[in-house]
């Protein structure tokens, strides 16, 4: 189920999330109050298998090139922000790889009094797939250029009571569609889309401490079943029970434990009940330095066939800033997929390394690499890449 854009997507949130711009006071202040924050990144990285293959894997250079804007106003209780951007690919031994992904969101947090608090996102996505991964995993050569396709998301939270007091009960909406524009006789089948209701009552048991009960449901409809197949259409529901805290700048986090249920129109299908958790944290031992972890279980409908997929992750990160200019960050991670309604277990242990030197305060230079494994008891699936590469970030 792990899907990668020649890991060109790793190294870009890398470098946008908690790296390049903790350090470069890069955003630009309007007469009225706009925030305008302007990026441009450019990329080359070396993929010795960018199809994942089993043997021999086809290897290349690859050129990236991704220019983003956000544009914020923020009165300190209140924000609304618009964010664009675009990554153009360009794969050295194989134009029909190349590939122009692009993504418009808007958000907006809005406080009317200290009882109400209302959150909501607009998010389009035009992204490609990968030969290789997704509908082509494990046969690349089933299409002669990327799969396209498309992501709509809109999601709104609104919650009620005083953050001092006791309780607080909020109340979630995600609608989500996924779309394929391209090779339809593959992809028509997996287009679907999904709406999810959910509610949180928050208890406060200390100071910057919850516990909270979660219950959401979500239904899953797809646009079109193959003649004969079974349908896909399914109800999933979670409960969880957890607990988060802030208990100082060194250690924060959050535990939700509880469980799933995935239910079928089709009682051909394979139903799933079991056990699902979702954990996250971080431990700052230092002002300099920052350990993060996040582990979590739950089940995802599969890219090609099985009726679900039960998926289980791990993933540990340190970064350390050695000087106000230069930090080092390191990433360990385990993932586990264990499909129903066929016979496939793959196991993916992975590494990150990344360094990063500000040059000015609007130039900086990464260095990264990542070594992935994919273990399956279906031959086919398994595979060695490793991708090592160097990028350059602007701003203004």
């Amino acid at each position: 189920m792990k899907a990668y854009k020649v890991n060109v997507y790793w190294f870009s949130f890398a470098l946008l999330s908690d790296g390049v711009f903790a350090y470069i006071p890069d955003t630009h202040i309007t007469d009225g109050g706009l925030f305008i924050k302007p990026s441009l990144e450019i990329g080359v990285a070396y993929d010795d298998n960018i199809y994942n293959q089993q043997h021999a894997g086809t290897s290349s250079g690859i050129m990236t090139l991704m220019p983003a804007i956000n544009f914020k106003m923020d009165d300190g209780v209140n924000y609304y922000s618009f964010d664009m951007n675009a990554e153009k690919g360009t794969y050295e031994a194989s134009g029909e790889d190349d590939y122009t992904d692009g993504e418009l969101g808007l958000k907006a947090h809005l406080e009317p009094n200290d009882t109400h608090r209302v959150d909501a996102s607009l998010k389009g996505e035009w992204l490609t797939e990968s030969r290789g991964t997704g509908k082509s995993e494990g046969n690349f050569d089933r299409t002669d250029e990327p799969i396209k396709y498309g992501k709509n998301t809109f999601a709104a939270s609104y919650e009620y009571g005083a953050l001092q007091t006791k309780g607080r009960l909020a109340f979630d909406l995600i609608f989500y569609e996924k779309e394929y524009r391209n090779f339809d006789d593959i992809t028509r089948r997996s287009n679907y889309d999904s709406i999810l209701l959910g509610s949180t009552f928050y208890y406060a048991t200390r100071a910057n401490t919850d516990a909270f009960i979660e219950i959401n449901a979500e239904k899953i409809g797809y646009d079109y079943n193959a003649p004969g197949e079974l349908i896909r259409d399914s109800d999933v529901y979670t409960a969880f029970v957890g607990m988060q805290w802030e208990a100082s700048a060194i250690v924060r986090g959050f535990v939700k434990i509880g469980g799933q249920a995935k239910e079928f129109d089709d009682s051909g299908r394979e139903d799933f009940t079991g056990f699902s958790w979702n954990i996250g944290g971080v431990w700052r031992p230092l002002t300099y330095s920052k350990l993060t972890f996040s582990t979590s279980q739950a089940t995802d409908d599969p890219d090609v066939d099985g009726d679900y997929v039960l998926e289980t992750k791990y993933n540990i990160d340190w970064k350390h800033d050695w000087t106000s200019y230069y930090y080092s960050s390191v990433g360990i991670y385990k993932y586990k997929d264990d499909y129903s309604g066929i016979s496939r277990v793959d196991d993916i242990y992975g590494l990150t390394l990344k360094f990063n030197y500000d040059v000015t305060q609007n130039i900086a230079v990464a260095v990264f690499g990542e070594w992935d494994r994919n273990q399956s008891t279906e031959a086919v699936f398994e595979y060695d890449k490793n991708v090592v590469g160097l990028s350059f970030t602007f701003t203004l």
